[in-house]
């Protein structure tokens, strides 16, 4: 009931999207994380990162979904930003508890309007944004971009828009030393944002390898396929079809690169 209810509410709140993505945007980033609490496989993350070279425009889309049952919470995001990462628009949906939670936002200039619907009430937000703001799902890309690029012993402030509320927060990533992370090497980077602490492990291509919420237990780490992500957990089909236009495979990445390079014959 849950899982048919939240397909009908990503159907009419992102269809646009999927409709108006553009078929020739080339795939930065496809992969599935595992979510942990503690050491036991509570959920999945799907994400991609696209650029159109068309409309030189970047796209990141996800859905993330975690629990079972009455305590089931699942999420997605479909946002567009420029060239430089300015933002144009994003759709964000969340249902916990069988209340669902809509953003819709809208870019033009220096303005941002947003449509908020949170439990069937309706609220309107119009907002300027500040010069150098961004949608907070770019950040990789936006320290990729910069002047000194991702490298070990920087610091990047910044301040960005939650795409769950729509509000403007300053945020800080502090990016440590080169490490090894699952085998992989990554660059550790302790993001500060909302007041919430995290660690990020992200490699040279800005691939995020796995990340920690600092007290609250909670990991990701990008996993080979779908099948390792799931690992019990239900999906839908129907879903990620409507958000991605398809299942992605979640083969564009380090991990999943690396596992198929060691197949034999490879």
């Amino acid at each position: 009931m849950v899982r048919a209810f939240l397909f009908a509410l990503l159907l009419n709140v992102i269809l646009f999207s999927i409709f108006s993505s553009p078929a020739n945007a080339d795939v930065l980033f496809e992969g599935y994380s595992k979510i942990l609490s503690g050491d036991q496989h509570i959920g999945y993350i799907v994400s991609r990162y696209e650029f159109d070279q068309k409309k030189k425009q970047f796209i990141s889309t996800y859905f993330l979904k975690t629990g079972k049952g009455p305590s089931e919470v699942s999420e997605s995001l479909h946002a567009i930003a420029d060239s430089e990462l300015a933002p144009i628009s994003y759709e964000y949906t969340t249902l916990a508890n069988k209340e669902a939670k809509t953003v819709d936002a809208k870019f033009k200039g220096s303005s941002m309007s947003a449509v908020i619907t949170n439990a069937g009430k309706v609220q309107k937000i119009e907002k300027k944004i500040p010069k150098g703001t961004f949608l907070s799902t770019f950040l990789v890309y936006l320290m990729l971009k910069s002047q000194e690029g991702l490298q070990a012993e920087t610091k990047y402030e910044y301040q960005a828009i939650a795409e769950e509320d729509g509000g403007i927060y300053k945020g800080q990533a502090l990016v440590g030393k080169e490490e090894e992370f699952n085998g992989f090497k990554a660059f550790k980077v302790l993001n500060t944002f909302k007041d919430l602490k995290f660690l990020s492990y992200i490699n040279g291509q800005g691939e995020v390898l796995g990340t920690s919420a600092l007290g609250q237990g909670i990991k990701t780490e990008l996993v080979s396929n779908q099948n390792e992500a799931l690992a019990g957990q239900t999906t839908s089909n129907m879903i990620l079809k409507t958000l991605f236009g398809a299942v992605p495979l979640g083969e564009k990445n380090l991990v999943a690169q690396s596992l198929k390079n060691k197949k034999p014959g490879k």
